[in-house]
């Protein structure tokens, strides 16, 4: 910039701080007690500024501070996992964990609280919503040794430990049981997997769920029963905004993907 350049620029900055920066009594001028302060100022702003820019020139890794929810089946398998790649893989990202059903995840995410959340998902997305897999799970009945006859014997005797009915996955086992449940069946609803496999475990029930957690909590006296259909499983997706313009997604299904790009997805 030429002189004159320069001492519009100062002129303008003074009349926009309301204070004299130079004492133009000396030649060359020199900086008054305001000036050497706000120069002082000045130059924690062109280091935050500098810092910005680099911030956001990550050659297309994660960064930034991200909202994340897990429904909380998903979030013992997933999250440690998830965290552990995204220290290794973007540093430069932060995450904000939270919990909740699947339905209330959504409705979140659908109001710009959330970017993202790993939910069990429905047949289709919510309007303005969009899935990406992550991981399918089969679904398995849970039930004390001896008792491990079919759904109908099932129902006739021994009460049946439902998760969660107004959560995603409560959804998924409601419409498999509910052709099974006859007048005097004894349903026994629980907000708790721990809780659940427990009352099993002691020989009180039966219970349908996915097998990871089923079997992370099974004790001696219960046994797993895989002949449910094929089809009964949950998927598990990343649903994001279809609005948001987030770029960083396909980076973020990356981080869950890490460790289990051989696992069966939705």
């Amino acid at each position: 910039m030429t002189l004159s350049a320069v001492s519009t620029q100062i002129k303008t900055l003074e009349e926009e701080l309301g204070v004299l920066l130079f004492d133009r009594a000396h030649r060359p001028p020199r900086l008054t007690p305001q000036g050497r302060a706000v120069c002082a100022r000045a130059e924690d702003v062109l280091e935050r500024e500098t810092a910005l820019v680099a911030e956001c020139q990550t050659g297309g890794a994660l960064a930034g501070r991200f909202r994340i929810g897990f429904v909380a089946t998903a979030s013992i398998l997933l999250l440690p996992d998830f965290l552990a790649h995204a220290q290794a893989e973007a540093p430069k990202a932060q995450f904000d964990i939270e919990t909740g059903t699947s339905i209330a995840l959504e409705d979140r995410v659908t109001a710009g609280q959330l970017d993202a959340a790993v939910v069990t998902a429905s047949q289709f997305p919510p309007p303005g919503l969009r899935y990406d897999p992550l991981l399918r799970e089969r679904l398995v009945l849970a039930c004390p040794e001896g008792h491990d006859r079919d759904l109908d014997g099932l129902f006739r005797t021994l009460p049946f430990f439902h998760f969660q009915p107004q959560s995603g996955i409560g959804k998924l086992i409601a419409d498999h049981v509910v052709p099974y449940q006859m007048a005097d069946t004894r349903m026994i609803y629980l907000d708790s997997v721990e809780a659940i496999m427990e009352c099993v475990n002691r020989g009180l029930g039966f219970t349908l769920l996915p097998e990871p957690d089923a079997r992370r909590r099974l004790g001696a006296t219960a046994c797993l029963r895989f002949d449910t259909p094929d089809t009964l499983t949950r998927d598990l997706v990343l649903v994001t905004s279809d609005r948001s313009g987030f770029s960083g997604l396909s980076g973020l299904v990356a981080l869950f993907h890490a460790e289990r790009r051989d696992q069966p997805t939705g």
